[in-house]
């Protein structure tokens, strides 16, 4: 017997142990306060078990242990269990690949599809959002880590657009003027990008003008929720009326 083929193989478990546990560690320390506690935990347990997985399979072939009929049937076991858990095991490496690449974090704001909400967790399987209806929605990863998504606390100022339409008679210049000081004059509204309102079309109900102001993601809401609001305002100041639909009405004569 080749006692130094047993005493490397021995070795080689042996180091991957320790390097199973260090790799661990770094795992741990990379992705604290990156990602709850318990997805960490599962992650640097996932790594440490790969780890000691290979140093085993490596062993195993330096110590020429004939594991063929071994293999064999391991080799069918893996393929049923690989189709009955494709999915869990999608999940299971799009969780991993969230959790390098980092598209979001918790506590960010995002559009996933339809639904914006707020990233409550992130989990091994699956990412939980609540969105502003209030409903708690479970995506598994695979789809949110191979879908299209928005990430809106990563930007730095967000811009908000609301388009009116006024009568053809008003004077359109005093109407942007108007709204242009009124929208500057919110401390929430930044200075650049600089405030522009424009007219975008005419039609037989008036003109349609678009405001657009930016302002910084802590205040995107605030600027959102009173854009609207501060543009009507603006509007009754200069006595400027919007212009609606025109309904004409035809009269049936009479017999």
């Amino acid at each position: 017997m080749n006692y130094l083929l047993y005493l490397e193989a021995l070795v080689i478990v042996i180091s991957s142990i320790l390097i199973a546990r260090v790799l661990s560690v770094l795992v741990r320390r990379r992705l604290h306060g990156e990602l709850p506690a318990h997805t960490t935990q599962s992650i640097s347990k996932a790594i440490y078990y790969i780890v000691i997985a290979i140093g085993l399979a490596t062993a195993v072939g330096i110590a020429g242990i004939d594991v063929t009929s071994l293999l064999i049937a391991g080799g069918v076991v893996s393929i049923i269990l690989g189709l009955a858990l494709q999915s869990t095991l999608s999940n299971f490496f799009a969780g991993l690949l969230i959790a390098v690449e980092r598209p979001f974090k918790v506590g960010d704001w995002i559009r996933y599809q339809d639904n914006v909400g707020l990233v409550t967790d992130i989990g091994i399987m699956s990412t939980t959002i609540y969105t502003w209806e209030g409903q708690f929605i479970r995506v598994p990863n695979n789809l949110v880590f191979t879908s299209l998504l928005t990430n809106f606390s990563r930007s730095i100022v967000r811009l908000v657009r609301v388009q009116f339409t006024v009568f053809q008679e008003n004077d359109i210049t005093k109407v942007v003027q108007s709204v242009t000081d009124k929208l500057n004059q919110q401390w929430f509204v930044l200075v650049e990008p600089k405030v522009v309102v424009f007219p975008v079309s005419f039609s037989e109900n008036g003109v349609t003008l678009e405001a657009r102001a930016w302002t910084s993601q802590n205040t995107w809401f605030d600027l959102f929720s009173n854009m609207p609001k501060l543009i009507d305002e603006a509007l009754k100041e200069i006595n400027v009326k919007y212009a609606y639909k025109k309904l004409i009405l035809e009269s049936q004569p009479k017999t």
